[in-house]
């Protein structure tokens, strides 16, 4: 019984990895001045880097539920913004705008 239990527990732990792991990687945008970047953090969160027409961003709280992503993005310039787009096999839409995985 406890080896089930213990397998279960990987079992679990390795389908919640292998579902951030999907997402990690680089983004191309549809040009040059776009682009995201996806990593899985040391604690095992997600973390990454946003361009959006030349503008850096440190992407902070980034979440994936189901087809959804959410993140916080923290511009060079002190600026704010939230944002929500969706994860599809190709890539991430986030507003109008289209990243495929690269």
């Amino acid at each position: 019984m406890r080896k089930l239990a213990a397998l279960l527990l990987l079992l679990a732990a390795v389908t919640s990895f292998a579902g951030t792991g999907t997402i990690a990687g680089s983004y191309s945008g549809p040009d040059p001045s776009y682009g995201l970047i996806v990593e899985i953090a040391p604690d095992g969160s997600l973390r990454g880097n946003y361009v959006e027409s030349g503008r850096v961003a440190v992407l902070n709280g980034i979440e994936v539920t189901g087809t959804t992503f959410r993140a916080r993005a923290s511009f060079d310039d002190g600026s704010l913004r939230a944002l929500t787009g969706s994860v599809t096999n190709r890539g991430i839409q986030i507003g109008e705008t289209f990243f495929e995985k690269m």
